[in-house]
């Protein structure tokens, strides 16, 4: 090889050599570059990772959320549920303490935002839409640094532990309304203890993901008095789930505030004249048929997605069989619209590991172990559309103490089945099942009918033929428990002593919000068709929906508790049946209840019966029927109670008040703990009460078109000869007579103004809660209220409600008749002036003393004496 040969050879060599550095170094830079950022984030660390819409990293006591760049700015909703807790009297296993938030996450430059979206204002006009954005713009929860990118850029991570693992009162675990606050009448403080709280668990699906924190507090409770425990070591464990919600919505169903459903409700800012106007929602599953054109030609279907509700396995075994039923008793109604297996229960699933029970993805029926006897079924919604996303039913174990109480007091006279401390699993199943069903009915968007029994006539829940068809109400969302009507002997003629399995107006509230209406191409055009529905049953009473009466009393016919369409036949047939209970109760259950725990219960929750059959009454006098009404609906907006039920209603109290003996129970009352004086107290009550209710009989006269109304003159005429009727006599009184003539004496002298310095008046609000007779103190202090049952007025209380309607709620009778979505405000009117008809009662009493002051016996001639003076002192 010469000379020139070698030099070239090298020359090879040495470039080859120097490529291939080249090459592995580069090679290493790259590495190098990768590592720098994703790999070098999480390499060399114990991290869990869950991939799936949003892939989640656990490590080292921190949670990363790797977000899709394809993610930002889609909507979503988060939720916070309790998994775990130290003490579930500040809420139960399953439960969301909290509304849902609706979210997105926003990227700006090197900062991640997550934000609460709006639904609020809604628009069809193009050139509004830019203003109506302006204005409504999301609100930034916490903004998030963007700890890196992942290996193609696609996605960002951050750290979302300090967000998670917080004290942030929008996603706490402590709800308002939690039993242990006893209805506000306990104060809670709180103190986070970040040392204490953790990032426990992750979870990443296809459409979801979920973190579980533990959070720990130390917790005060506190009462009027002093702390009742202070700053008491408490954990909760919560999972925070994210769901995405579709990009594609369902077609809203417009609400109509003259049928039992819930809705929420958004401003539409259109541009015809009438300016701003409230639209509503109606809060409903979406539910498709699989086969469109099979359901058309009539063919049952299933839907695209049926609406599955999981019962938890921790549930006592002889509860599950009941519960089931309860949800899937439903199906009928969907049936009757062509669905088959609409809605179904299903087990906890045991082997699959993407069921998660406290996940938004799955509605379940949960059960709590809490002293509670209560019931709620509360579900969340996309606040775009009203479609329901998620409703669960939480069952409180006690609440077996208070449907077998229920079905002991109402029904124990006609049916000796249930004259027990323990039912059988049969009887307490059929408690349970109704229960969950009523409860199911809120999670399908229904909300309380309170007039679904009025309906019926009180003589048809003695008929087997009815009782059996119907049951005792036409619709189970009332509340309407058992037959209290039906009577010793009854049910051996086939008298039905429980609710329906689903009324009439259940059927025709599943029509209205779940038929589908595929002609109609917006939500528009189905309007037509839903508003036929109502107006042409607005004259049959069974499709008569009553509100809920949550901050007045108007409407008699509208109240918990009550059977029938006359509240004093009814009352009548159920206070017999209180006195056959409290007559027999040591009889059936001496010898199973040695302490007399369970009779001292029973005992006051005849007294708490006993005070809601009074109510019932009460309201009749003065009281006025509300409707929802549209123009070219057969009832009316208002109509005052007749004559005839006013008057009966009156000399039923009056009555009452004369025949209190019975509920003294002094037997039995030994047995029992020292407890305050029942009867006397509710003597006072009544009288007070029956005094009150002459305001709302002024105000009816005033404002009504009908004639022959009750007026203020004949009541009190009527209470007049009433209580002084054996003075006229000449008879010698009673203890109960003598106190009846004082206190109405009292009222007299009080009503008239002749002591009075001022006689300026103040509005008087009508129907208040405050105009209702109250439980004595005696039997409140020894019930289930003192542990804080959550008050009735609360289920369904997390649902969305919709926007209060205000420009519905008039201050006179003749715009009350529509109330719109709002619940019935208190109407102020300022009182008719009845001073001179009180007064003249008064001189007319002065002079029947006068003349019978030397009639009756010792006692009887001192008590008037005693009156004729204080009259006589407060007319000087």
């Amino acid at each position: 090889m010469n000379c020139k040969s070698i030099i070239l050879l090298i020359v090879v060599l040495l470039f080859w050599g120097n490529a291939e550095a080249r090459k592995k170094k580069g090679k290493k830079v790259e590495e190098v570059q990768t590592e720098s950022a994703y790999r070098k984030f999480f390499k060399g660390k114990a991290c869990e990772t869950a991939k799936g819409m949003i892939t989640l990293h656990k490590m080292d006591g921190r949670v990363y959320f790797e977000i899709p760049l394809a993610l930002m700015g889609r909507e979503m909703l988060m939720g916070s549920t309790i998994s775990e807790i130290t003490n579930n009297g500040f809420g139960s296993v399953g439960e969301k303490p909290k509304g849902l938030l609706y979210i997105s996450f926003v990227r700006c430059d090197s900062v991640i935002s997550l934000k609460q979206l709006t639904a609020q204002y809604d628009t069809n006009e193009e050139n509004l839409k830019q203003r109506i954005k302006e204005s409504t713009i999301p609100a930034t929860i916490k903004n998030f640094k963007i700890t890196t990118y992942n290996e193609d850029s696609t996605a960002v991570v951050i750290d979302m532990t300090d967000y998670l693992v917080s004290a942030d009162e929008a996603i706490d675990p402590f709800s308002p309304w939690a039993p242990i606050l006893a209805g506000g009448e306990r104060v809670m403080e709180k103190e986070f203890r970040r040392e204490n709280s953790q990032v426990v668990s992750i979870k990443a699906f296809e459409d979801n993901v979920s973190v579980k924190s533990s959070l720990t507090y130390g917790l005060s409770l506190k009462n009027k008095v002093m702390y009742i425990f202070q700053r008491e070591p408490f954990t909760v464990v919560m999972t925070r789930s994210f769901i995405l919600l579709p990009e594609h919505s369902m077609r809203p169903r417009l609400a109509d505030p003259r049928i039992a459903i819930f809705s929420q409700g958004v401003s539409a800012f259109n541009g015809d004249s009438r300016g701003a106007q409230a639209r509503y929602y109606a809060q409903r599953w979406n539910l498709e048929p699989k086969d469109m054109e099979q359901y058309r030609k009539g063919v049952l279907t299933e839907p695209k997605k049926p609406i599955v509700f999981y019962v938890d396995n921790t549930f006592p075994e002889n509860w599950k069989k009941y519960i089931k039923e309860g949800v899937e008793v439903w199906q009928m109604a969907f049936e009757k619209i062509g669905f088959k297996n609409a809605i179904v229960a299903r087990d906890f699933p045991v082997d699959d590991v993407t069921f998660d029970p406290d996940n938004l993805k799955y509605s379940c029926v949960r059960y709590s172990p809490s002293w509670v006897a209560n019931a709620m079924g509360p579900s969340w919604t996309d606040p775009r559309t009203g479609e329901i996303i998620n409703a669960s039913v939480y069952l409180y174990h006690n609440l077996v103490k208070m449907v077998q109480n229920w079905r002991f007091i109402q029904t124990g006279p006609a049916d000796a089945n249930v004259r027990k401390i323990v039912f059988d699993e049969e009887t307490l199943g059929e408690c349970i099942r109704y229960v969950v069903s009523h409860e199911i009915g809120h999670c399908l968007g229904f909300m309380h009918n309170m007039a679904a029994s009025s309906a019926i006539p009180v003589d048809s829940l003695r008929s087997p033929s009815f009782t059996q068809k119907y049951g005792t109400t036409y619709s189970i969302m009332d509340y309407a428990r058992n037959n209290y009507v039906a009577q010793p002997g009854d049910k051996e003629k086939g008298v039905k002593l429980t609710p329906p399995d689903l009324g009439l107006y259940d059927l025709f509230t599943v029509a209205w919000s779940y038929t589908p209406l595929p002609e109609a191409k917006t939500s528009e055009e189905e309007v037509p068709v839903l508003d036929r529905w109502i107006t042409e049953k607005s004259g049959d009473p069974i499709y008569r929906y009553g509100k809920q009466q949550m901050y007045m009393r108007l409407d008699p016919s509208s109240f918990e508790e009550d059977l029938g369409d006359d509240p004093v036949k009814a009352a009548g047939y159920g206070i017999q049946n209180l006195k056959y209970v409290l007559a027999h109760l040591s009889e059936w259950v001496k010898d199973t209840d040695k302490d007399y725990t369970f009779r001292q219960g029973i005992y006051n929750e005849i007294v708490y019966q006993y005070v809601r059959y009074l109510n019932h009454v009460t309201f009749n006098i003065g009281g006025v029927y509300l409707n929802e009404r549209y123009d070219g609906d057969a009832r009316p907006g208002y109509q005052v109670v007749s004559n005839e039920k006013q008057e009966r209603a009156l000399q039923f109290l009056l009555e009452q008040v004369k025949d209190l003996t019975w509920l003294n129970a002094r037997e039995l009352r030994k047995t029992m703990p020292l407890m305050g004086d029942v009867t006397g107290f509710l003597e006072d009550e009544i009288f007070k009460i029956l005094t009150n209710r002459l305001n709302a009989v002024a105000i009816n006269v005033q404002q009504a078109t009908e004639k022959d109304l009750l007026t203020p003159e004949v009541c009190i005429h009527k209470m007049y000869d009433f209580i002084f009727a054996p003075t006229k006599q000449g008879k010698s009184l009673s203890a109960v007579e003598k106190k009846l003539q004082i206190k109405f004496v009292a009222q007299l002298i009080s009503n008239s103004g002749v002591v009075a310095k001022d006689m300026g008046g103040q509005p008087f609000t009508l129907a208040t809660e405050r105009q209702m007779v109250a439980i004595p103190e005696a039997v409140k202090a020894k019930s289930r209220e003192m542990y804080g049952e959550i008050p009735v007025q609360y289920v369904g209380i997390f649902t969305n409600i919709s926007l209060p309607d205000y420009n519905n709620v008039k201050k006179d009778w003749g715009n009350v008749e529509r109330q719109g979505f709002d619940f019935l405000q208190p109407i102020a009117i300022y009182p008719v002036q009845m001073s001179s008809l009180y007064f003249n009662m008064l001189k007319r009493t002065q002079v029947l003393l006068r003349s019978k002051q030397t009639q009756g016996n010792d006692d009887t001639r001192m008590h008037y004496k005693l009156l004729l003076y204080k009259i006589e002192q407060a007319l000087k």
